[in-house]
């Protein structure tokens, strides 16, 4: 009875998990580079301009509460000029305002107090004063100021000012209006609140919009004494956009460092980043190139002369290395060695047991010598198969390369399978034409007999071994296929490893008598070696009609002379 792949098969190198069992795929991770991760970090930079304004906003406040007690100030100095001055607010208030008096001295008086305000106002800010009977009698100044202009800056430095950030900041930043409304709002004479309290003996300041709404206008109030008697008041007035032009120039020079710190910043955490990834990919590389796909170590680790982590990391990487090398190069040592050692005490007890063969010997204990006999030659044939791949690999490093047709050494290789195991029937498939290739034909004869092998190992009773040899465009495909037990599919990448075995304990030949000789897994490394000497690659596959397994080396095809 066929056998079924579950017990067919068995997988050394793995006892842990079934031959059969895939290993599950692990989820997908965002990947993020280090790069990007440094750059995420800079933006904690931004915190900057938000701490920055909030520091603007209370220095705002300051210079509100500053601006406040500098025009109540005014309006006080203004008021204190005149004091218990009576006739000069009467005769000022017989002035009807375009040139004629009703009074002598009316307009002198009003000049007078014009001189006094002209003295004591402050740029971009308007007095006047008004009687008791809210009658305006003198202003001076004007609510409107120019727009300071803008500090010119050469060189590219002044360019990027001009061209890129002043048009950034100008649509982020409320500009003060230059042009606005100015007019004393009448209801301001009538029944402001600040008048009022003037009026009446209290000074009063307060906010008020301009009467087109575009501009804020602080003013003070302060009454004028005659004696005990408030006869009039003083009023004095200006603009906030002194204050909000102060702002807006902190804050242009709060955004304009900020932003030059978060690029210069950001760019040196960039270029920081970029260097740290160039020497992780390379050490990277150096670590995935120390081990070659055999699995040995080639000392081509280079430790690293910088003194942070990563060198460090280096250096330990290089000492593990050297490390892993010298007990490699122990264990390939190790098989010699053994075989070595083993050889002469394998040999005393052989001929030992060949000495006891001439004595009389009861009956009975004949059957201890024969086992006896098979365990030494057990022993012979894995001392033969440890011992092979160093010595194939010794050989590989001296082999001359000749052209051969492939063809004709793979027809010899099966004509002594053949007539070698009659219980076994093989079946050729050549090309027609020659196909060359470029090596050893006596190594290729080798991986041949490994394959044969491995193939009358486990092939069912009764069914042929197909043996072929293709040409494929530049490349030539060596297979031998047979009906048998499948592949597990954890194998199929693994096989042509080093001490990897798919061969049951218990793995019966053709015949169905239990196979006696050890198997170690190096036949098909011994493979992989030979087609890597070739410059091809061996690989193993369930058939088509999945009845049974192919192994097929693919080699390059020698170029025409």
């Amino acid at each position: 009875m066929r056998s079924t792949p579950s017990t067919a098969w068995a997988t050394a190198g793995s006892p842990a998990e079934p031959a059969t069992q895939a290993r599950a795929p692990e989820p997908a991770r965002a990947r993020l580079s280090i790069r990007a991760k440094v750059v995420l970090v800079s933006l904690a930079l931004a915190a900057i301009p938000f701490v920055g304004y909030g520091y603007v906003r209370e220095m705002e406040n300051i210079l509100r509460s500053a601006q406040e007690q500098r025009v109540i100030a005014t309006a006080r100095a203004v008021a204190t000029a005149l004091h218990d001055r009576p006739r000069l607010l009467e005769f000022s208030a017989g002035d009807d305002g375009d040139g004629s008096s009703r009074r002598p001295g009316a307009r002198a008086a009003t000049q007078e107090i014009e001189q006094i305000l002209v003295g004591l106002r402050r740029a971009s800010s308007r007095i006047f004063v008004i009687d008791q009977q809210r009658r305006l009698l003198a202003i001076a100044g004007s609510l409107r100021q120019d727009a300071p202009a803008q500090p010119e800056v050469a060189g590219a430095w002044g360019w990027v000012q001009a061209r890129l950030l002043r048009p950034l900041w100008a649509l982020l930043l409320e500009r003060p209006p230059e042009d606005f409304d100015d007019a004393i709002p009448e209801e301001l004479l009538s029944g402001g609140k600040e008048v009022d309290a003037a009026l009446s003996g209290v000074p009063a300041s307060r906010w008020r919009p301009t009467p087109d709404g575009r501009a804020v206008v602080l003013g003070a109030a302060h009454p004028i004494w005659s004696g005990t008697e408030v006869i009039g008041a003083v009023v004095a007035e200006e603009t906030t956009n002194s204050v909000l032009t102060l702002r807006n120039r902190v804050f242009e020079q709060l955004l304009t460092v900020t932003l030059a710190v978060f690029v210069l910043g950001a760019g040196t955490l960039f270029l920081f980043a970029t260097r740290l990834s160039r020497r992780l990919r390379r050490l990277r590389d150096q670590a995935e190139h120390a081990i070659d796909p055999r699995g040995r170590v080639r000392r081509a680790f280079r430790a690293s002369g910088d003194s942070d982590e990563i060198g460090d990391l280096s250096r330990s990487f290089a000492t593990a290395v050297d490390r892993l090398a010298e007990y490699n190069e122990y264990l390939e040592r190790m098989s010699d060695r053994l075989s070595h050692e083993l050889r002469t005490p394998i040999a005393v007890v052989s001929s030992s047991l060949d000495n006891l063969r001439t004595r009389a010997i009861p009956q009975d204990a004949q059957v201890y010598i024969a086992r006896a006999e098979d365990g030494v030659r057990r022993l012979n044939a894995i001392l033969t198969s440890m011992s092979e791949a160093t010595r194939l690999e010794q050989t590989l490093a001296t082999t001359e390369r000749e052209r051969f047709d492939l063809g004709r050494v793979v027809s010899g290789c099966v004509a002594g399978y053949t007539a070698a195991f009659p219980r076994h029937r093989f079946e050729l498939a050549l090309p027609e034409r020659r196909v060359e290739l470029d090596g050893a034909p006596d190594l290729i004869a080798q991986l041949l007999d490994k394959l044969a092998e491995n193939a009358m190992d486990f092939t069912t009773p009764g069914e042929p071994i197909e043996i072929a040899v293709a040409a494929e465009g530049a490349s030539a495909r060596l297979s031998v296929s047979n009906i048998g037990p499948l592949l597990p599919e954890a194998m199929t990448d693994r096989l042509f490893e080093s001490m990897v075995s798919v061969r049951s304990p218990a793995r019966a030949d053709a015949a169905g008598k239990p196979k006696a000789e050890p198997h170690l897994g190096l036949g098909l490394f011994i493979v992989r070696l030979i087609a890597e000497f070739h410059r091809g690659v061996a690989r193993a596959r369930n058939r088509e009609d999945g009845r049974g397994v192919v192994v097929e080396v693919i080699f390059p095809i020698a170029t025409p002379a």
